[in-house]
């Protein structure tokens, strides 16, 4: 099946969107492939032979929802991390209720986490050469230090109902870390 098809297009987004609305009611431990295949109007045999399992559309979606961020020059990224968040990730609010709702579910925050670090470690990985940062630091060990910045930051925004430009996070983010791009 080729990726361009535009049947496996239509089919994979009215999957995701399925799996993305049923995230801002169930937690996402509880909802179940026969759910989300009833609400995209989608057989589960065609479910399969996309998807491995909901973990796999899972990742899928994060994906999709995060393409324009990462496709955006990593000198960006680094440097207004922020800025470039607001700037691509479309319908921020939705996300948020997702995200919120599915706060205490263990298994979708893990997924979550994965996919973000692997796509931060081949992020910093392809790009160590673009990175200015002190040779004693072991690259494998940038993509940690940053990730968690990142989402201590994130919870520092929310828990403390932060109402801030992103230039001005940026900023402080800036006073906190020292990497830059060459």
């Amino acid at each position: 099946m080729k990726e361009t098809d535009l049947r496996v297009i239509k089919t994979k987004k009215a999957l995701s969107s399925s799996l993305l609305q049923l995230l801002e009611q169930h937690l996402f431990q509880t909802i179940t492939v026969n759910q989300i295949c009833h609400n995209a109007l989608v057989h589960r045999t065609t479910f399969y032979k996309h998807f491995y399992d909901k973990y796999d559309l899972l990742e899928y979606l994060f994906n999709q929802l995060t393409k324009a961020y990462f496709a955006t020059d990593i000198s960006d990224r680094l440097n207004h991390p922020f800025q470039t968040i607001n700037d691509t990730i479309n319908n921020k609010e939705d996300l948020q209720k997702v995200a919120d709702f599915q706060q205490e579910d263990a298994e979708f925050n893990k997924v979550l986490k994965n996919v973000c670090i692997k796509i931060m470690n081949d992020d910093i990985k392809n790009n160590s050469d673009r990175i200015d940062v002190d040779g004693d630091i072991p690259n494998n060990l940038l993509f940690y230090i940053y990730g968690s910045l990142i989402e201590g930051f994130l919870h520092w925004i929310k828990d403390e109902k932060i109402d801030w430009p992103s230039e001005e996070i940026d900023k402080i983010f800036h006073k906190v870390i020292n990497i830059k791009i060459k």
